[in-house]
């Protein structure tokens, strides 16, 4: 009887055992494998659970194997298994949240640098990414709030053209567009006007172009003597930059010179033209002379006799009488003579 009770325990300890190894085998987890437990703890673990894969470089190296909660902090705590012993994690090696398909979300590990072996049971750095879901809305919230700033706008917009079109703003409208019409026809007539001109000028307008074509070929013709005539330009330029315009201005600077020391000569009164311009008993003797000759003038006229004898008969011819005009004339050259001799 004890026999078969001690059967019966140890085949109910064997299925125990059994379903512990079946339930961790569909799990993942293989109970005789050495534990190499980490730990990470997050603030958001949404997506995260038992049996979550762990992957580095998109090669599974493991499995979350329990999530806790940490009291007092309100983070929790996540702990995986890595199957893949000869895998080293550096001491600050981070723990990442991500999204390993459209639905699905995972651990990836990312090595660090440092020099120091994370050991298991050992605490690493997380993080999380964004969802694929929590990235577009990221993207989408953006663009509903334009979207819901835009249609506010295009409600207010539709509203105020409401307000707008109104009857007479509809018929303003509808002569507005009669009278662009009426441009356009108008236009339209004017370039078949200009149409028919330039088919009415064709011939003046082909022999405008016929003489432009000739004064083309008469440049081309003389395309050699224009550019002995622009070779002689430039010749007698770069004549004139060598030396030769710098000879011109030395002789006029030169000639200059010598003007102003005649002219200071002048001024000073030295030689002929100084003396004239400086000294006027020239001008005096000439004006003195010039009365004289008129009165020698005036008596030759008044007194011919004296200079010229005409004698037909005989007999001596009588002195002429002086007209008042002629002694009031005479007096005064007398008078300015004395007054010019004092």
């Amino acid at each position: 009887m004890k026999r078969r009770e001690y059967s019966i325990a140890l085949l109910v300890l064997a299925g125990a055992v059994l379903l512990v190894f079946g339930v961790n085998y569909l799990k993942g987890l293989d109970l005789l494998q050495k534990r190499n437990v980490y730990h990470v703890v997050y603030g958001n673990v949404a997506g995260i659970g038992e049996s979550t894969p762990v992957f580095y470089n998109g090669y599974k190296v493991g499995q979350v194997v329990r999530t806790s909660f940490l009291p007092g902090s309100g983070r929790i705590a996540v702990s995986f298994q890595l199957s893949e012993q000869e895998l080293k994690l550096p001491a600050d090696s981070r723990v990442e949240i991500y999204s390993a398909d459209l639905f699905t979300r995972a651990l990836q590990l990312l090595p660090g640098v440092s020099n120091t072996m994370a050991t298991p049971g050992d605490t690493l750095m997380g993080g999380a990414q964004l969802s694929i879901t929590d990235a577009v809305g990221e993207q989408i919230d953006p663009l509903k709030r334009k979207a819901e700033g835009m249609l506010a706008s295009v409600d207010s917009v539709l509203t105020a053209l409401q307000l707008i079109l109104n009857d007479s703003a509809r018929r303003d409208i509808d002569a507005s567009f009669s009278s662009i019409r009426s441009t356009l026809e108008t236009f339209n007539q004017s370039a078949q006007r200009i149409d028919a001109m330039i088919a009415a000028e064709r011939e003046t307008i082909h022999n405008t172009l016929g003489h432009i074509e000739a004064i083309t070929a008469n440049f081309r013709a003389y395309n050699d003597e224009i550019g002995r005539i622009v070779a002689n330009l430039d010749s007698i330029s770069s004549t004139l930059a060598h030396g030769g315009l710098d000879q011109v201005m030395a002789d006029l600077t030169s000639a200059s010179g010598q003007l102003k020391t005649l002219m200071d000569r002048m001024e000073r009164g030295e030689g002929t033209l100084g003396a004239l311009l400086h000294n006027d008993t020239l001008y005096q003797n000439l004006q003195s002379a010039s009365r004289e000759l008129d009165l020698l003038m005036e008596d030759l006229r008044l007194n011919p006799n004296r200079y010229v004898h005409l004698s037909l008969f005989g007999r001596k011819d009588r002195l002429p009488k002086l007209s008042d005009s002629d002694v009031d004339r005479i007096k005064r050259a007398l008078q300015e003579d004395k007054r010019m001799q004092r």
